[in-house]
């Protein structure tokens, strides 16, 4: 039975003009209402109704150590003060060391969203259409019941692998996806571009994870850092950064607009939007050409020495059987490659002639007219000269051959790459790509100072905690087709199980999305806040902040040096559940909870007690506790570097720099291909001029942070133009525009800023509708997808950023 009538989506923000009168101990007794009383209170959503002015009286105060929560890259550690049961002070944690101790806005707001008007209180059933917003209170065993009934009803007409968990970062439902047999993917599309052409030449992370930790930059002579605002994104290391500077490396900053990293580096060049690899492919050409590269390096620990078929391409091997491997059954390869050995003048094996191979030449093998690598690395670059990058970058071409120059020669050096920016296009694997044949030409990688990749979160130090292992029965479902490709490719998901606002962030070309969303059979939202993937939701479910629980410690987790853990503040708010409840609950719904440990402190004391690193190092659950949540890993006074023994993740333990699985594609070397969209020459540009790119800040990480006022008063959705884009479109900062294209429209707010490039629109990533005048950012967004896309190791990223529009006062 449902508690409440109907409510819609505009009554969701609290019942502004009923509040309680209540003391400080009363709060928790508030806190312990049914969801009978607040349905009855006449709001689902919201504190404002619920929070009332308090009678001075004595604060029974607490400290409680915890850590932040997993969406936020900072890893900081806190310290939070609780007064009579209600989280009153947020601060870092003052027991770790100086250097790890920080905080930023967005952990010190974590009080606005633990008490946050955007947050659902209760589970709720939609009643009208979808998307409408209309929804009323029922209790958590209907929400349960229904979400039991709905899966085995798809599993009876589908099959399995009609259920799709679509997981963001928070909540963590880790068990789930194998315990029901569904697919899911973790930020399908998005923070992989680069990672896609880095990872196969190293064996190395796809989302493009730093070779080596952001405090070693002190280290670094040269530090060139393209497509992220790390002073921004990745506040909490900012530190590494000044002492970088401060050591006097000598930091070079692509970025097409005026960025606060871009304020605080020696030099800042502004490069076309989407154009970073023609910049790097210039760079190449350059330290060729002029023998820069470190010849020792090249021939010892990458595949440049080995042989080709000249004609076709294909590397020259011994002929080794393949070996398969046991766990996935997928073939390994034996990495029986050929060099020429210039002392007998013959192909032989690699390992037998490493230092007298042949770099380049042209030999003949067996009747095959063969070369080097590296003479065909050569050779495919004769046409990105430094005055092609200039034309395509917009910078000139003594300037990339300075930033070369110092690449080359001024090491050590390190390569950054980001997340959120130029990895936002339908292409970022070439740059991941040319970024890797630029460190294995120069030999920058695993000695000190140096490395490639993106540094979030610092890069630093983990360890591997134990492991809840489900029976073999449980495995989850594996999909032929990608999440954020379902509204235009045959699948057989109809229900979604969606962990957070994933429609927002995970889909572009929204108008379409919500096409594909309208046929689905079914779909659960599961989160804290009313958020845009609510009003899509056949049934809602709230979950609490990491603040709340209903044990003593939740969580357990390797951070930047660190093992910390998480500790209970308060108890969880109105009838929202800790995630971990909430998977369990689920579980039970369908007969399945037996296999999952019975809370979440049962599992934390498992990976803690059945981690071999943990054990080594004598870090224990009493320990933490003690040690107020967190303690120093041992050995990392050392900035973590990795590879230091050259010896890479591929089968010749090489930098393996040609990718001859994407030959046939174009891309065996890393070649240059122009966007999708926002591209010079486009006829398309003649109707909509602008680049739209959506960026990410301070005040936010995707779609996360949105629902606390402290930060919603400088991040709420405006589209930031240069003046001059303004005036000759005749808008005034202030006014209320609409931008669009042939996918859709949006209105916002314009905002004049001339840190932004002419030519190109910016806007902060991910912004809830509720806090934008009409429309999503979402509705004008390219959903491309590269034609290279099966050859990728997690396929092509979705080209958010290859984005055009126009731009007219509403």
């Amino acid at each position: 039975m449902a508690l409440s009538g109907l409510i819609r989506g505009g009554d969701m923000t609290g019942a502004q003009g009923s509040k309680f009168d209540l003391t400080r101990r009363g709060f928790l007794k508030a806190g312990a209402v049914s969801a009978m009383g607040l349905a009855a209170a006449g709001s689902m959503t919201g504190c404002s109704g619920w929070l009332g002015s308090t009678a001075p009286e004595a604060a029974e105060e607490k400290t409680v150590y915890t850590l932040h929560q997993f969406m936020c890259t900072g890893r900081c550690s806190l310290k939070c003060t609780v007064r009579d049961g209600r989280l009153a002070m947020i601060q870092p944690n003052d027991t770790v060391d100086e250097y790890y101790r920080h905080v930023c806005m967005k952990g010190i707001s974590e009080i606005q969203h633990v008490y946050s008007d955007e947050r659902l209180q209760t589970p709720m059933r939609r009643v009208g259409e979808r998307g409408s917003n209309e929804f009323e209170a029922i209790t958590w065993d209907e929400a349960l019941a229904t979400i039991g009934e709905e899966l085995n009803k798809a599993w009876d007409k589908y099959g399995k692998s009609s259920v799709y968990m679509s997981a963001s970062n928070e909540p963590r439902f880790s068990f789930l996806p194998a315990l029901l047999g569904c697919a899911t993917g973790v930020e399908p599309g998005i923070d992989r571009g680069t990672g896609n052409g880095e990872a196969p030449a190293i064996g190395g992370d796809v989302f493009g994870g730093g070779t080596a930790e952001s405090r070693d930059w002190v280290n670094t002579k040269t530090l060139v850092i393209a497509g992220t605002n790390l002073l921004e994104t990745s506040m909490m290391q900012a530190n590494t950064f000044m002492d970088a500077k401060e050591a006097g490396c000598e930091i070079i900053v692509l970025d097409p607009h005026f960025s606060t990293t871009a304020s605080k580096a020696d030099q800042w060049i502004p490069i076309q939007p989407g154009c970073d690899a023609a910049f790097y492919l210039g760079m190449m050409t350059y330290i060729l050409d002029n023998k820069l590269y470190d010849e020792k390096f090249v021939l010892e620990h990458t595949s440049l020495p080995f042989l080709m078929n000249a004609e076709t391409g294909e590397m020259l091997r011994e002929g080794k059987e393949w070996g398969v491997d046991e766990e996935t059954g997928e073939p390994v390869d034996p990495g029986d490659f050929m060099v020429w050995d210039a002392t007998v003048g013959k192909a032989v094996p690699y390992s037998s002639a490493i230092l007298t191979a042949s770099l380049e030449g042209e030999f003949d093998v067996d009747g095959v007219k063969a070369t080097t690598a590296f003479s065909n690395l050569k050779k495919n670059q004769a046409r990105y000269t430094t005055e092609w990058a200039a034309g395509v970058t917009g910078i000139d071409a003594a300037t990339i051959e300075e930033v070369a120059r110092k690449y080359a020669t001024n090491g050590p050096a390190y390569l950054v790459f980001g997340q959120g920016g130029s990895d936002k296009y339908s292409n970022p694997d070439i740059i991941g790509h040319a970024g890797m044949v630029l460190t294995a030409l120069t030999g920058n990688i695993g000695k000190p100072g140096s490395g490639i990749g993106h540094t979030i979160g610092g890069a630093g130090y983990g360890v591997a905690l134990g492991e809840w292992k489900l029976p073999e029965q449980f495995k989850p479902a594996e999909l032929d087709v990608r999440a954020d490709r379902f509204p235009t490719r045959e699948n057989d998901v109809h229900v979604i199980i969606s962990l957070g606002n994933t429609f927002q962030q995970y889909w572009a070309n929204m108008n379409k999305t919500r096409e594909w969303i309208d046929s689905l059979d079914f779909i659960v939202h599961i989160g804290m806040y009313y958020e845009d993937t609510v009003k899509y939701a056949d049934i809602v479910l709230p979950v609490c902040s990491k603040f709340e629980d209903t044990v003593e410690h939740s969580i357990v987790r390797s951070d930047y040096n660190h093992v910390n853990l998480q500790t209970k503040c308060i108890d969880p708010l109105f009838d929202s559940k800790p995630d971990f409840d909430v998977m369990r609950l689920i579980a039970e719904s369908v007969g399945l909870g037996e296999y999952l440990p019975k809370d979440a402190e049962e599992l934390v004391r498992y990976q803690i007690e059945n981690s071999k690193d943990l054990a080594d190092q004598g870090i224990t659950f009493d320990a933490l506790i003690k040690n107020h949540g967190s303690i120093k890993m041992a050995n990392t006074d050392e900035p973590r570097r990795g590879y230091t023994d050259l010896k890479f993740k591929t089968p010749t333990e090489r930098m393996e720099v040609y990718y001859q699985s994407q030959a046939e594609v174009g891309q065996g070397w890393p070649n240059w291909e122009e966007n999708n969209e926002a591209y010079a020459g486009n006829p398309l540009a003649e109707k909509y001029p602008l680049q739209f790119t959506q960026t990410r800040t301070r005040f936010s990480n995707h779609s996360h942070f949105k629902a606390a006022a402290w930060l919603q008063q400088f991040v709420k959705p405006v589209l930031e133009l240069n003046p001059k884009d303004m005036e000759s479109r005749g808008i005034a900062d202030g006014d209320l525009i609409e931008a669009f294209n042939d996918r859709g429209s949006f209105k916002c707010v314009a905002r004049a800023n001339n840190a932004v490039r002419p030519g190109s629109s910016r806007t902060f990533e991910a912004g809830w509708s509720k806090f934008i005048e009409e429309g999503n950012t979402q509705n004008v967004t390219n959903d491309h997808v590269n034609e290279r896309d099966e050859y990728l190791p997690t396929g092509a990223p979705i080209p958010f950023n290859d984005t055009l529009i126009e731009v007219k006062k509403a």
